[in-house]
């Protein structure tokens, strides 16, 4: 069962979170996405989504721990793929129309997440064009980095 709590704007410490997680971004952009995203509480062994699940909203880790789960092939059991920290983006393909999530994703402790929804993003895409380009450019080099990441992994393993 998902713990899942959400407020609708960053206030306080969640702003003061807000600007540590988009630091990639100039002082007004943060304020600028800040007005658009969400918060998200994930409490300890809660999932922010399952495979399967709809994908359309991508997160920013605030604050906590979360693991990333990919379903093996042997009967319902799960392997982690990979433990994210504080600052990673999670569920980027949710950005794209369609998709559903191929992993899960469940709080290794109590979470805090920032959450960015197709419709806000398309609303920025009219209204502040040149931040959607910023966002789209951190989210590229993340994925970069990650496609990286794996690649040396899978050498190693080969």
């Amino acid at each position: 069962m998902n713990n899942l709590l959400s407020s609708k704007h960053p206030s306080g410490l969640a702003q003061k979170r807000c600007g540590d997680v988009f630091a990639f971004l100039g002082a007004e952009e943060q304020k600028r996405l800040a007005s658009v995203v969400t918060e998200r509480i994930l409490e300890q062994d809660s999932y922010l989504f399952e495979v399967g699940d709809p994908a359309d909203e991508v997160f920013f880790l605030a604050q906590g721990r979360l693991s990333v789960q990919k379903k093996t092939g042997f009967h319902r059991k799960m392997q982690v793929v990979a433990i994210l920290e504080s600052g990673a983006i999670v569920g980027e393909a949710g950005l794209l129309s369609g998709h559903v999530h191929g992993v899960s994703v469940r709080a290794i402790e109590h979470s805090h997440l920032f959450r960015l929804g197709c419709q806000e993003l398309q609303t920025l895409e009219r209204t502040d064009s040149q931040l959607v380009i910023q966002l789209l450019k951190h989210l590229l080099l993340i994925s970069s980095l990650r496609l990286e990441k794996t690649a040396e992994r899978l050498a190693h393993v080969l």
